[in-house]
């Protein structure tokens, strides 16, 4: 979405007070912009007004639900771009559809700790930038292989997601699954990406940024 150094904007939408504010001081300590709304019609509001980064909603909302509010900023170019993330107590494969369908990035399960939604934010910010970019070809390689294609797109996501998120350390086996990737295609983007230096192998055989 942004490409300065400035931390993204995260507008909180939910007809809870205390929830909008616990959200809001996770954000608000890791650096994050933040704003709010009590209503799915504040939310779109704030949402033209301020064209945040990332739209957080619950789905149910007094006036207008979650799914509703991602159709009319999705079919809006004024705020098409913003990444939205939702949340909801009512898990079910029909409202996961309809929210992908939408343009919906993440449907979270509540309980969601502050935490755990701005992880999710934040790869879902990295997923969206990573759509965004063209692809190219990249030099890190095995071998004399080079990554073309899906390969191409998928080490700039794994790249975006672990600079997305300080302190990422994965196994093998988790980076393939949280990527969703072939196991051949994973051992060789890690492989590569230690090579290169952007990622470390620790003595626990996980895959992280080295310490600048």
């Amino acid at each position: 979405m942004t490409t300065d150094r400035r931390q993204p904007f995260v507008l909180v939408a939910d007809d809870d007070r205390d929830t909008r504010e616990l959200y809001r001081a996770c954000f608000d300590t890791n650096g994050y912009r933040t704003g709010e709304a009590g209503t799915g019609s504040q939310a779109i509001a704030s949402a033209i007004e301020i064209v945040p980064d990332v739209l957080l909603t619950d789905y149910v909302l007094p006036d207008i639900d979650g799914v509703t509010i991602a159709q009319r900023l999705k079919a809006d170019p004024r705020t098409a771009g913003i990444c939205i993330v939702m949340v909801t107590g009512y898990a079910s494969p029909d409202l996961e559809r309809r929210s992908l369908e939408v343009g919906i990035e993440r449907v979270l399960l509540k309980p969601c700790l502050p935490q755990v939604a701005m992880r999710e934010v934040s790869r879902a910010l990295a997923r969206q930038t990573s759509r965004k970019e063209p692809p190219v070809k990249t030099t890190a390689a095995i071998g004399s292989d080079t990554f073309e294609g899906r390969g191409s797109a998928a080490v700039t996501r794994v790249r975006h997601e672990f600079a997305a998120l300080p302190g990422l350390s994965l196994t093998a086996e988790q980076a393939r699954l949280v990527f969703d990737l072939e196991r051949e295609l994973c051992d060789r983007i890690l492989h590569a990406l230690v090579a290169e230096g952007f990622l470390a192998k620790t003595p626990l055989g996980t895959y992280t940024r080295p310490i600048d």
